[in-house]
């Protein structure tokens, strides 16, 4: 009699008392999928299922990365059922092949070669005839020059999109996959820009506010004030695909920050122009982008319709410039930060920010903190101090400290050491509290995954949303685990 075989998702599973676990693990990058169901998550899935069952392997777990390229081995699937295999809780790996594993031939090799054999685990990789358990069926000279092929197959591929890219920018052809805010694609002709009518008319608002001497501070209130969505939340709501996985597209709808302002204040696009080459990624296997030098870019004038007049980018150009020359020129002349680090939050423990200002030709530098009116993680008080009576403050307690210590020297190392003692009890009680903060925020994603699942089970959120929000929590999470073992570690001490 067949059984029946039932398989839970790893996010869904309390892995931490379970062992002899088969990972079924599934992998689709963006190119796989344009092969069609071929490579498809389900079909992968379905083709390991059959096999768990024929060879009635035990305890089966479903880990997937979807979007993820082989070359990336960060991928939070599979760093997971690793982290299970050095914990000796793995006995199967099962993959449809080598190249959902990677394609990476070092990488590949070690984990096949060394890893899987160093906890004894049983790999098996199908359409490859891969199976560790029957060493007599498998071509073991094949599994290396695979994985060679196989990254050898992506630096080529990655070499002749590269040329691809280089040669469309080169003829002027947009090799940008989505507008900036501002502008839609055209439905008729998808690699022309048409003026979007809501956003526009904020990257004029935004230009003319700056032209007018506001900040860019002010700037983001004003937009938050005025429920004006900001970019990506904007592309949500006119029914395009979301190109953020920060929670904040759903959470903070309206929250704008500088570097959102400065990036659009930057954009030569809205001069009409198309600019190509802005940005590159540093190789086939780190996929992070890195800024091109702007006199690499390739700009073509006049390609489609402007928002900003070139009179007034060129004056918000020369404004900008001016700012940062000219807090510059302040932070080097009277306005040193003397207490660079070593300035604390009362509140949150969080290090405080330098404010250098200048207000009717007088000095106000001061020191606030940093995570004070924060969209996450918000401190409730800014403890504000001014420069100037920090100063004063710690004057007066270096010339106390220099008296004591000059009348009486014993006493005076007595009552270090005791407050020496005491900074120790606090710093530890501080540790205590965060590490309980921490351990019961981990306990809350745990709870928030769960929901985020059984809401796709339902078809609340769809598979793409709840793919970024799990991630995007799961990354939190992954944070909190490194401070609870940090604060553990130190309170263990």
């Amino acid at each position: 009699m067949n059984r029946t075989l039932t398989i839970s998702d790893y996010r869904q599973v309390d892995t931490s008392k379970l062992s002899d676990i088969t990972v079924v693990y599934c992998r689709l990058s963006q190119d796989d999928g344009l092969d069609g169901d071929s490579n498809s998550i389900i079909n992968q899935k379905k083709i390991l299922l059959d096999v768990v069952t024929r060879e009635n392997l035990p305890n089966p777990i479903l880990f997937v990365d979807d979007g993820f390229s082989g070359t990336n081995f960060d991928r939070p699937a599979i760093s997971e059922a690793l982290r299970l295999v050095e914990n000796r809780q793995v006995s199967n790996f099962v993959v449809k092949d080598l190249i959902r594993l990677g394609r990476s031939y070092i990488k590949v090799g070690q984990l096949t070669e060394i890893t899987f054999p160093s906890f004894d685990v049983r790999f098996i990789a199908l359409n490859d005839g891969v199976d560790s358990n029957k060493p007599n069926e498998t071509n073991s000279i094949f599994l290396p020059i695979k994985s060679l092929m196989d990254e050898m197959y992506a630096a080529d591929t990655s070499k002749k999109i590269r040329a691809v890219v280089q040669a469309k920018s080169k003829t002027g052809e947009r090799v940008t996959t989505n507008p900036p805010y501002g502008y839609l694609k055209d439905s008729n002709n998808p690699k022309n820009w048409i003026i979007d009518p809501v956003a526009s008319e904020v990257v004029k608002r935004i230009f003319q506010e700056v032209k007018s001497g506001k900040s860019l501070s002010e700037i983001a209130k004003g937009l938050e004030n005025d429920k004006i969505f900001k970019p990506d939340r904007h592309r949500i709501e006119i029914g395009l695909k979301s190109i953020s996985s920060s929670l904040n597209v759903e959470t903070l709808p309206y929250f704008w920050t500088r570097e959102t302002l400065s990036a659009i204040l930057g954009r030569e696009e809205y001069l009409g122009h198309t600019v190509n080459l802005r940005t590159r990624t540093k190789s086939y296997k780190d996929k992070r982008k890195v800024d091109n030098p702007k006199e690499g870019w390739l700009v073509f004038k006049n390609i489609h319709e402007a928002i900003i007049d070139q009179e007034t980018f060129d004056i918000v150009q020369k404004m900008r410039s001016h700012k940062r020359s000219n807090q510059r020129y302040k932070n080097r002349a009277g306005h040193e930060n003397l207490f660079a680090g070593l300035v604390f939050c009362g509140t949150c423990g969080r290090k405080h920010y330098f404010c250098p200002q200048e207000k009717n030709g007088l000095n106000h530098d001061h020191y606030k903190c940093s995570v004070y009116r924060k969209p996450i993680d918000s401190c409730e008080n800014p403890h504000y101090i001014q420069k100037s009576a920090l100063i004063e403050i710690v004057s007066d307690k270096l010339r106390q400290t220099i008296q004591e210590c000059q009348l009486d020297q014993e006493a005076f190392l007595k009552k270090l050491e005791q407050q020496s003692q005491a900074q120790f009890n606090k710093d530890n009680k501080r540790q205590q509290l965060q590490l309980q903060i921490d351990e019961r925020r981990s306990k809350e994603i745990d709870n928030i995954i769960q929901k985020l699942y059984e809401d796709n089970l339902l078809g609340k959120i769809s598979d793409e949303r709840f793919v970024k929000l799990s991630q995007s929590y799961e990354e939190e999470q992954k944070q909190l685990q490194t401070s609870i073992s940090n604060l553990t570690e130190k309170l263990a001490k």
